[in-house]
């Protein structure tokens, strides 16, 4: 009975699981038992650390309008990407006659199809001249800019150029993807204050790698109750890391009533969704030592959830953006 339940384990998480880019970092190496290791690439930090207050939003919202400062050409171009999209090549011409008449949009959407090959021949140094000619006005093709200048793509690698243009595309137009990218930055450079306030701005937006990391920080902080409503919050959107934390919580504690059996089920549900074979064996969840009747119940928790919730939500940070989500 029990060697069914984990394939059906293995079997959902086989189905929901889609390619996408993990930061290495966010990961464990190994998914056996929640070690100390694993708790320190879970969390992301050593051991708790000072952070300031909860930092009030930037002054962003008077701003906001900068993004779509004209709906009918937005709408044009983005009628021209569907157009494309749907099979009509003649479109794809259209887009760079646009760009090249001095539509910013248009710009940035050429810089996007050369830079990810879509549509013409991958060309990402062609790609960084429409969004530097776009930035001036287009606070996105910044963002985008950013990304080139961050993984020297088609320009040479310049991470301070890159953190300037991701700063400016957050507070002039509320890029939440720039939010994350600042929030991983600072994260990798040890500058946790700066990396809580841009985690916090993306919140604010809704984003779910952003709740991940607010709660991640706050963990960190060893403000587990705090960190708590986040980490949730990321997990119940299919944010792939947090069940990881989640898993440590309970069985640790810490921000939540201590469960061994929730904790052995997130710590199934985190291997499953970053396509560790947890399901073969019950080797993960007996290292928690529950009975036989608190094992299946994990298992059962775990493939109802799965059985429930959609795809992880790994996007790419890597890839440029035709517009905000």
């Amino acid at each position: 009975m029990q060697r069914n339940i984990h394939g059906g384990l293995a079997a959902v998480a086989a189905a929901m699981l889609i390619p996408g880019f993990a930061l290495a970092d966010d990961l464990p190496k190994r998914l056996d038992t929640p070690s100390s290791a694993a708790v320190r690439h879970a969390v992301g930090g050593t051991s708790p650390s000072s952070l300031p207050d909860e930092t009030g939003t930037l002054d962003i919202t008077e701003k906001m309008g900068n993004l779509l400062s004209t709906a009918k050409e937005t709408g044009e171009v983005m009628r021209l990407w569907a157009d494309w999209k749907a099979g009509k090549k003649d479109a794809v011409p259209e887009i760079f006659a646009l760009a090249k008449n001095g539509n910013d949009r248009a710009r940035n959407l050429a810089g996007y199809m050369l830079d990810n090959g879509e549509g013409v021949k991958q060309d990402s140094k062609a790609a960084a001249a429409y969004f530097q000619s776009a930035a001036t006005d287009l606070p996105l093709a910044k963002y985008n800019l950013g990304v080139l200048y961050f993984y020297g793509r088609g320009v040479r690698k310049d991470e301070g150029k890159a953190m300037a243009l991701f700063k400016e595309s957050a507070i002039n137009a509320g890029v939440e993807q720039a939010c994350v990218q600042l929030a991983l930055y600072y994260l990798r450079n040890k500058n946790e204050n700066d990396a809580y306030k841009w985690a916090n701005e993306g919140s604010n937006r809704g984003n779910v790698k952003a709740f991940y990391l607010l709660g991640r920080i706050l963990y960190q902080r060893g403000q587990f109750q705090a960190a708590w409503p986040w980490i949730q919050k990321a997990a119940n959107a299919s944010e792939p890391n947090a069940p990881a934390v989640m898993s440590l919580m309970y069985r640790d504690g810490k921000g939540v009533g201590k469960n061994t059996m929730m904790a052995a089920a997130w710590w199934m549900i985190y291997g499953a969704m970053n396509r560790k074979q947890i399901g073969n064996n019950l080797t993960t969840v007996s290292a928690f030592g529950l009975s036989e009747d608190e094992q299946r119940r994990a298992i059962n928790f775990a493939n109802n959830w799965i059985a429930t919730h959609g795809p992880d939500k790994r996007i790419s940070y890597q890839k440029t953006l035709i517009q905000t989500d």
